[in-house]
């Protein structure tokens, strides 16, 4: 799920965003607080950082099997987040920072997880000023029962839809998060993402893919006690054994362990800097495309060229 966009959502009506709006959501997605506010905390304070933001999978898999999905949804088999490992690696969390701005449970699709609920309550639970969304392609809001409704609004749970032209009950969503005291936010209408190409063969200058994949994909991703740069980098192993390729290891150097609870100060300066990794995503090549559904080809998540 997930995917910079480029077109604006048509919801309401607003304006298409002006090349300054685009670059502010490139911001990067571990700070955005200047250096001066960085360093005085730090410093002189002698407090934690403070993260901007994180993502945690509560499913691998999909009920839509979009066209070059970042987190390779698509390519996976059902699978679903332990509820105790999540509590336990998001009290880490809590732990290793001084505050977090915002997190997004997300998957694949979330809504697909039989305890949905019980993840919004613990995360609630363990950051109780941090904003949490919990991100659905919408389809199946609709079908969720008055418990689902009722916890989303006792934990302060904002509901974020990422309208794909798949038809979904736009209106109807939107009455039922008022009526449950819901938050309900949307992304900008899917009918264009962001695509990053994967080089199996890397050798790409991992500094500038770093830099120019920020407000992209490089988003912090929580995974199995590990915090990655992106779900690029968390789940490479899906995109190797579905095409058969080799490269694209991932080594200790591209991901930090939290269940040590490291230094604060050090998480903070791996989630800053590009990884070996990075050297494997060909950003000069980066492109919009439509979306669609996918042929499980791999030309979607690269510059080879597709069948026919």
């Amino acid at each position: 799920m997930g995917g910079y966009t480029r077109a604006m959502s048509t919801l309401d009506a607003a304006p298409v965003r002006s090349a300054s709006t685009r670059r502010a959501q490139r911001r990067s997605f571990v700070t955005r607080e200047p250096e001066s506010v960085i360093w005085f905390r730090r410093v002189v304070l002698r407090r934690k950082p403070v993260l901007y933001h994180f993502e945690v999978q509560l499913t691998d898999h999909c009920n839509l099997s979009c066209k070059g999905c970042p987190s390779f949804s698509s390519l996976r088999p059902p699978a679903f987040a332990d509820l105790a490992e999540f509590e336990s690696d998001m009290q880490h969390m809590a732990n290793i920072f001084s505050k977090v701005k915002q997190i997004h449970l997300l998957g694949g699709e979330p809504l697909l997880h039989p305890e949905v609920g019980e993840f919004c309550r613990a995360a609630r639970r363990i950051f109780p000023k941090t904003r949490i969304y919990l991100r659905t392609n919408g389809t199946m809001v609709m079908r969720m029962n008055e418990e689902f409704w009722s916890t989303l609004s006792a934990n302060k749970i904002i509901l974020l839809c990422d309208p794909y032209p798949v038809g979904l009950p736009i209106i109807e969503i939107k009455f039922q998060g008022k009526a449950h005291h819901v938050k309900v936010e949307w992304t900008d209408l899917r009918q264009e993402l962001f695509k990053v190409p994967i080089d199996p063969k890397g050798g790409h200058h991992a500094p500038s893919s770093f830099s120019k994949c920020q407000g992209h994909n490089n988003r912090p991703l929580l995974r199995d006690g590990r915090l990655y740069p992106c779900a690029f980098i968390a789940c490479a192993d899906v995109f190797r054994e579905s095409f058969g390729v080799s490269g694209l290891e991932v080594y200790a150097i591209d991901w930090i362990g939290i269940r040590d609870e490291p230094d604060a100060e050090q998480v903070f300066a791996f989630l800053r800097k590009p990884v070996h990794w990075c050297s494997n995503c060909d950003m000069d090549n980066s492109e919009f495309y439509e979306w669609g559904p996918s042929s499980h080809h791999i030309s979607e998540w690269t510059c080879i060229p597709p069948p026919g």
